[in-house]
């Protein structure tokens, strides 16, 4: 009875293997690098949704990334105008305007959008109208918006008169939502920031109070509110 040659045949494996692997790695894109031209990411139907390397960029191209819909239209863009630059990205709506990008040219913050900027009377500011003398919490503002971020960010206007000592915090329905109220010492007029975590889902409607007492003296407790933004954890 005859016999298998069985080391010829484990060769015969392993070497079959060996090619496989080798033909699996050609087609692969692992440690591939990309010199020129660009690599697509396409869907099932055709679209181009994602392009590395040379992407459209007006009439001619540049070396960066770019997002697109199933449609064409760009989502985002990243891109160095010079080798070695700094770059550039944006965010685009449907319409393609540009909705958030970076400043390249102060290398510094947004380009776009403008974000609002608060404005008070000089007079307020030397004296703010808002005031207690109350040994309880009483609110003096309150903040409306719609929740974007966990955190609520406000920039205050403190001033206490002489010999009088008082307290400030946030509080939504009397509540306070502070870690711990904000001492004022007696005789400041200073700016002193005041955050605080704020509870609800993502875009919930909030109110939420500035509230201030008087400890002790005699005097008034002052508190403006020179703005206030949501603010990262």
């Amino acid at each position: 009875m005859g016999t298998s040659n069985q080391p010829a045949d484990l060769l015969s494996l392993i070497k079959e293997l060996q090619k496989q692997v080798r033909e699996l790695r050609r087609r692969s894109l692992f440690g591939a690098a990309i010199s020129e031209g660009d690599l697509s990411v396409r869907t099932s139907d055709g679209s181009t949704v994602l392009r590395v390397g040379e992407i459209p960029y007006g009439s001619g191209t540049v070396s960066g990334l770019a997002i697109t819909r199933a449609d064409g239209t760009l989502q985002a863009r990243f891109f160095d105008t010079s080798p070695g630059g700094g770059g550039y990205w944006a965010l685009f709506d449907e319409q393609q305007n540009v909705i958030v990008s970076e400043d390249t040219v102060a290398s510094q913050g947004l380009a776009t959008p403008y974000l609002q900027v608060k404005s008070m009377p000089s007079s307020e500011v030397t004296t703010v109208p808002q005031f207690t003398t109350s040994a309880t919490f009483v609110p003096l503002h309150r903040l409306h918006f719609q929740k974007a971020q966990p955190w609520i960010r406000t920039w205050l206007i403190t001033q206490t008169d002489a010999a009088t000592v008082g307290e400030v915090r946030l509080a939504v329905g009397g509540v306070a939502i502070t870690a711990a109220p904000l001492p004022l010492a007696a005789a400041i007029n200073t700016y002193q920031l005041l955050d605080a975590p704020v509870a609800g889902s993502h875009m919930s409607f909030q109110a939420i109070d500035v509230e201030a007492r008087r400890v002790s003296g005699a005097g008034n407790v002052r508190v403006g509110v020179a703005f206030a933004s949501g603010r990262q954890s």
